[in-house]
């Protein structure tokens, strides 16, 4: 096993290397420039390709084929169309452009064969498994992703000095280019460890550039020019100002940088207009700057009182808010950071190399097994190739004769610890008899004299305060001659924080269904914020009968996000779909299904389902990296949440829930900001707008489920046994289908417990809904209520009808089928009459629900 050591930031603007050596970090610079960052800008060119700095430069020239921020579209299904090769490239490649181009920032000439490569907190499990395949395809042999705010927190914590006894709660607030993230950390007994986090994965400094464009430039232009559906051309793929786009994205972003040390600045472009070029300069002041960025930078704030509110953190608990990413040079954003929280800001590490930093940290800790496995020396594998002479073969013609050493040792340790001594344990394997091992510390205070060696044991070792602690693992034969093949060398820096596991960004739950409320319902699988990796059994009964050889399906969807929203609200990570033709028998309904679930550190998915009836079993490994969002079906999820919130806007206002309400109606008008926007939207746009726009329905959903907490959770669940109440004192006086009437209600209500402790107040409100309904099934079965209906029906005058003469006629046949007491005749013509009225106010439901097949 091999310590990884190299620590990367792909970001969305610039992307950084580090290693890990000794008890320090390295960031390798850029060999162009000298800098510690390296542009994640991409540019095509007919005989070449340019990664950087020198890409983003020609930004302004060509950029139709240049390419930056695509960080903000992994885990989607978007391609670039690349004009000067005419073919179309993905996130993951251009990704993996960059991280090939970093590996050549090492200037030791070491190969990096292995890396932890950072990701936003709030990344979902596609955008994950998107940034490890770039990292394979780049040819890392193994590939660990952690979490942003864990390795800011690791670059502060490891480079000041903390009292050992230093306790307490911490901030990172994370705004970087493209991506928001706010974590929770929290010091205990010496321990580092996330609280919690919450994030925004498209928002950041570009959506700052983006905002001077569409604030600022567009206005102008449309005042000065008066150019017919100017953002439109300028936004959309091959639209008449599509180049155009790219040089004011280029732009904006130096703006920003400039109005972070100045009040005022121009921004300066050439403008093709009925045939004429223009030279356009855009007055910029900050103060116009800051008003494009204050609603962002507001919902920033309100993600980091959230937090705090959840935890029932004050803000007088947290020590300092960490600062982390390139957005944070903005003056605004500090200032108002300050104004909300009054809590001290550090920036005491460079925010662009934080991340970086603490990713070399956690990557020193991390192992993996070379590909090239022939020869199993131990850690210093690579000093003892360097140091032969290569012959033609690939082996020094001195060694030709060399063999792998009898044992081989797998050691594990933490290469940080604050604690006075680490436990180190030790796997050896191969010839083991009259062997013994002996670990010296080098500076000789720590010696354990000559130890059997056994195939599997471990050692406590005492650690020097602060400093660097190397001990050396040597094995030796039964003459206790050293077997030098199998020499270890322990580093383990003594002061500095490690974190053992990264919590788990969403809840991760599978989609069942709720039979009785015709819909689906989400079982929790694993917890928000439990520690990776994790694994669980679950036993569930199969809903449906499925036929063999039928094309009817058990659908099993594992879904990433919130247990208490609806399952439209969370994405599907995995999905299993068992149709009839893959059964070997029928299914019946009521028999058991099995399923296994784990989940590793790099959000790998691996999924192991056992049909007990069948004696099946169909196993599964998902790795999903790109995301659908179709701009069609996201203005019909827009419509449906619309409607169920004016709906609820309603009913509060109705009940005097003003306050809730109010909330609503703010949801409402948050989506009505967007709704121009998202209705505007071809497939072909060019821009984050999708993407954006299906965060914030996502948001406003999850929102839109807790809206009223508590007290609307207690409301509906009066309402509900108000419904049950009204059932149980009508249903003795029911006429016809009593019977049947009785079991729907015995049916409806076997699942009440489940209802009635769900946090969702979708399914509390569906529950309701459906006991309603039997309400007036009971009451359309009740021969006074139908006598009393009717009486008013004939009152009624005839433009309430689409066809009064049909229903006078009706009438007729009514009033004789009652004067004869052919009360089910009678009722038949009653149910004829309310198919005629203009507002039907009888609900006919669809029955026809089909569910996932899991119940």
């Amino acid at each position: 096993m091999k310590s990884i050591n190299f620590g990367i930031d792909l970001g969305t603007t610039n992307s950084l290397i580090t290693k890990y050596e000794n008890g320090k970090v390295t960031i390798f610079k850029n060999p162009v420039g000298h800098k510690d960052t390296l542009a994640s800008v991409v540019a095509f060119r007919p005989d070449r390709t340019l990664v950087g700095d020198k890409a983003r430069e020609l930004l302004t020239k060509d950029p139709i084929n240049i390419f930056a921020n695509f960080k903000r579209r992994m885990g989607t299904d978007d391609k670039f169309y690349v004009v000067s090769l005419d073919e179309n490239v993905t996130p993951i490649e251009l990704s993996t452009l960059v991280l090939k181009e970093l590996k050549q920032f090492i200037y030791s000439g070491e190969q990096a064969e292995a890396a932890v490569i950072t990701i936003p907190a709030s990344f979902d499990t596609m955008q994950s498994n998107a940034t490890k395949k770039a990292g394979m395809a780049a040819g890392f042999e193994e590939v660990v992703l952690l979490q942003e705010p864990i390795a800011a927190s690791l670059a502060y914590f490891n480079s000041r000095e903390l009292a050992d006894d230093k306790e307490g709660y911490w901030l990172v607030y994370d705004l970087g280019g493209g991506t928001f993230d706010i974590a929770l950390m929290r010091i205990q007994e010496g321990e580092m460890k996330v609280v919690d986090h919450e994030g925004n994965n498209f928002l950041g400094g570009a959506d700052f550039d983006f905002g001077i464009i569409e604030q600022i430039i567009v206005p102008y232009i449309n005042e000065h020019f008066a150019i017919e559906n100017f953002e439109q051309e300028l936004r959309s793929r091959n639209g008449r100002y599509e180049s155009l786009f790219y040089e004011l994205i280029y732009k904006s972003e130096e703006a920003k940088k400039e109005l972070s040390h100045q009040a005022q600045t121009t921004i300066e472009f050439d403008l093709l207009h009925e045939g004429t070029r223009h030279n356009v300069a855009v007055p910029v002041s900050r103060a116009q700057f800051e008003d494009t960025i204050n609603l962002r930078v507001q919902e920033t704030l309100k993600m980091l009182l959230d937090i705090l509110h959840r935890n029932q953190v004050q803000a007088s608990d947290i020590e300092e808010i960490l600062m982390v990413g390139g957005s944070t040079y903005i003056p605004f954003v500090r200032q108002q950071l300050q104004a909300a929280t009054g809590i001290a800001v550090n920036s005491a590490i460079d925010p662009t190399t934080a991340v970086a930093i603490g990713a070399a940290y956690y990557a020193a800790n991390k192992y993996y097994q070379p590909k090239n496995n022939n020869i199993v020396l131990g850690q210093n594998v690579d000093d003892l190739l360097n140091s032969l002479t290569t012959g033609e073969d690939g082996v020094d013609e001195a060694y030709s004769d060399w063999e792998p050493a009898a044992v081989q040792l797998k050691v594990s340790y933490s290469k940080m610890s604050k604690d006075v001594e680490e436990v180190l344990i030790i796997k050896a394997e191969g010839a083991l008899d009259s062997k013994s091992y002996r670990i010296i510390r080098s500076d000789g205070g720590f010696d354990t004299g000559f130890v059997p060696l056994r195939s599997k044991f471990t050692e406590f070792l005492p650690l020097l305060p602060n400093i660097n602690n190397t001990f050396y693992l040597r094995v030796y034969d039964e003459d206790q001659n050293e077997i030098r093949s199998a020499m270890e060398e322990i580093s383990i820096t003594h002061g500095q924080f490690n974190i053992s596991g990264q919590p788990l960004p969403q809840d991760i739950c599978i989609e069942v269904d709720d039979k009785d409320n015709h819909t689906t319902k989400l079982e929790l699988i694993f917890e928000k914020n439990s520690i990776l990796p994790q694994k669980r059994t679950l036993y569930r009964e199969i809903s449906k009968t499925i036929k063999q050889g039928s094309e009817e399906q058990l659908i099993i969807n594992i879904m990433e996000g919130d247990r208490f929203a609806r399952p439209l609200s969370n994405l599907v990570i995995a999905c299993i779909v068992i149709s009839g033709k893959d059964l070997s028998s029928d299914l019946i309904k009521g028999s058991d299904i099995e399923l296994h679930i784990s989940m590793s550190d790099n959000r790998e998915l691996h999924t192991e389902v056992f049909l007990v009836m069948t004696q099946q079993e169909f196993k599964n490994v998902f790795s999903m990296s790109e995301k659908q969002v179709n701009v069609d079906r996201l203005k019909e999820q827009y419509i449906d949440l619309e409607n169920e919130i004016r709906n609820s806007i309603k009913m509060f206002s109705t009940d005097d829930n003003d306050v809730w309400a109010i909330q609503a109606n703010d949801f409402l008008k948050e989506l009505a900001q967007n709704k121009a926007e998202l209705f505007k939207l071809q497939e072909s746009d060019r821009t984050d707008a999708k993407y954006v726009i299906a965060e914030m329905l996502n948001r406003i959903s999850k929102a839109y489920d807790k809206l009223g907490g508590e007290d609307r959770l207690e409301r509906l669940r009066y309402e509900y046994f108000e419904a049950k109440e009204f059932c149980e004192n009508h249903m003795a006086m029911v006429d016809f289908r009593k019977e049947e009437l009785v079991q729907k209600f015995q049916k409806l209500i076997a699942g009440e417990h489940h209802v009635l402790i769900s946090r969702n107040p979708s399914i509390l409100e569906k529950a309701t809904e459906k006991i309603n309904d039997l309400g007036w099934d009971i009451h359309w079965n009740t021969l006074s209520y139908l006598i009393s209906r009717y009486e008013g029906f004939k009152g009624l005058p005839p433009d309430q009808f689409t066809n009064y003469s049909g229903v006078q006629a009706i009438i007729k046949s009514a009033d004789a089928a009652l004067q004869g007491e052919k009360y089910y005749e009678f009722r038949q013509h009653v149910y004829n009459i309310t198919h005629l009225l203009v507002h039907n106010d009888y609900k006919v439901k669809n029955e026809d629900f089909k569910g996932t097949g899991i119940g």
